[in-house]
């Protein structure tokens, strides 16, 4: 035992990320036991107690190896060590940091058991007011109509202003603004910078984690594209202690980008209830990855023959009829919608996707050509605008928009390169081109 192990910290446990780690130096990835070598151990320990403050060379020599004789070959080779340990996991290398010419820093948020929650262990709960708007955005985020999430967004930025370590508020805002941003109602330029100061905030708190992973793998995937390193870092381990809910629903949607519906249909068939409406509308996607045009569209009923308000679930209805050539049907759907009543509404180019689909060539390009034509118009939904523009057989529009869609990493690109429909263009130079895109853009290679 070095002389910072003292009886005072025998039963103290920390936790950071997805890691927890006692007074002895057994670190735990989740529930999977992390081997350390003595002085990985002792080396994390003493970073771990400075709670992100710098550990200097004189402290690290005396609480690592217990006296000064040490050279800085062995001290390398130790913080080397403990870095390729991390280097594998979901917060990788990086978050051991030198400070050149001051020692090491572990830059992450840690949490010490028994703390209470917010700034300096002091617990922050919501005031009647601001539980109430917490409350409303979830209210209206649970309505699964895309456009009541920037509402809900609304209600729960100011939450989290009024009650910074309330980590559900925390964990739900980023839910939504992931949520807009899959939708394509919000651009990866105005996501991507807010989001890692949420997710950090609600890791600080040590509360909710499988819940802030699960983002983080969603934001990985669909945000910045890098599918391989949400594999990498979490696929090994996070799938098995996922409990059914958004958590589990973020990790399925990392396997519907990467093309596993098979494995995200076994995750989510358990748990197919009356209430779990999101579990729904991703086994439908799943089933129409698959092919199974008829599975997929009976998921998507079933839910709308219990909440026939659900807007989410009839637009996918409208799009996978569409798709499998049942355009009456569709046409039904997508006019029991309400969503073509409003041009406004940001969802136009699914509406213009589907009307293509259905042979409605016409307004689909009147739709297409008013996309066009706006100055300044935001660089969302491109894909499906991309897609319609295919489907309406406007080639040099497709390729310019899906094109686009894949420089500005438009949040529905990567579920719109898994359309089982897309082979009916195959002779299209623009399809080609997508396809090869986000080939190499979406890091997608196990």
């Amino acid at each position: 035992m070095t002389p910072s192990q003292t009886n005072d910290h025998v039963r103290e446990t920390w936790s950071f990320g997805p890691y927890t780690l006692d007074a002895e130096g057994q670190l735990l990835l989740g529930p999977t036991p992390i081997h350390l070598a003595p002085l990985q151990r002792r080396l994390l320990l003493a970073l771990v107690r400075r709670r992100g403050q710098l550990l200097t060379r004189d402290n690290l020599l005396l609480e690592v190896w217990g006296h000064s004789h040490v050279n800085e070959v062995s001290i390398s080779r130790t913080v080397h060590g403990l870095r390729r340990v991390f280097a594998d996991g979901p917060l990788g290398p990086s978050v051991i940091r030198t400070i050149y010419g001051g020692g090491y820093r572990l830059e992450v948020p840690i949490h010490a058991r028994g703390e209470g929650e917010g700034e300096g262990g002091t617990p922050q709960f919501p005031t009647a007011a601001t539980l109430s708007s917490f409350v409303e955005g979830l209210v209206l985020v649970r309505q699964r109509d895309p456009r009541l999430l920037g509402r809900a967004e609304r209600h729960l930025r100011h939450c989290v202003d009024t009650a910074p370590g309330f980590t559900p508020a925390l964990v739900q805002l980023a839910a939504t603004r992931l949520a807009l941003y899959r939708w394509g109602l919000l651009s990866a330029d105005s996501l991507e910078p807010g989001l890692e100061p949420i997710l950090r905030r609600a890791e600080a708190s040590g509360h909710l984690p499988d819940e802030v992973l699960a983002l983080r793998v969603e934001a990985l995937s669909l945000l910045h594209w890098q599918p391989d390193l949400a594999e990498s870092r979490f696929g090994s381990w996070l799938p098995g202690q996922l409990a059914a809910g958004a958590a589990l629903h973020s990790w399925v949607r990392h396997l519907l980008v990467t093309g596993r519906p098979a494995q995200a249909l076994t995750l989510l068939e358990p748990h197919l209830t009356p209430d779990n409406p999101d579990g729904w509308m991703l086994a439908s996607t799943a089933w129409w990855q698959l092919g199974d045009h008829d599975k997929a569209i009976d998921c998507l009923r079933k839910q709308l023959s219990l909440d026939g308000d659900l807007l989410a679930a009839r637009l996918l209805l409208a799009l996978q009829l569409a798709d499998s050539a049942r355009r009456a049907e569709a046409l039904r759907e997508l006019e029991a919608s309400s969503i073509d009543a409003n041009p406004a509404n940001g969802l136009q180019a699914v509406v213009a996707l589907i009307l293509a689909l259905c042979g409605k060539t016409a307004p689909a390009v009147a739709r297409l050509r008013a996309e066009l034509a706006q100055n300044n118009r935001p660089h969302t939904l491109t894909s499906f605008w991309g897609l319609a523009a295919l489907a309406a057989g406007e080639e040099a529009a497709a390729a310019t928009l899906l094109e686009e869609a894949v420089r500005n990493r438009c949040g529905l690109a990567p579920f719109a390169q898994t359309m089982p429909g897309l082979q009916r263009y195959a002779q299209s130079p623009a399809l080609a081109q997508f396809l090869s895109a986000m080939t190499n853009r979406f890091r997608r290679t196990f």
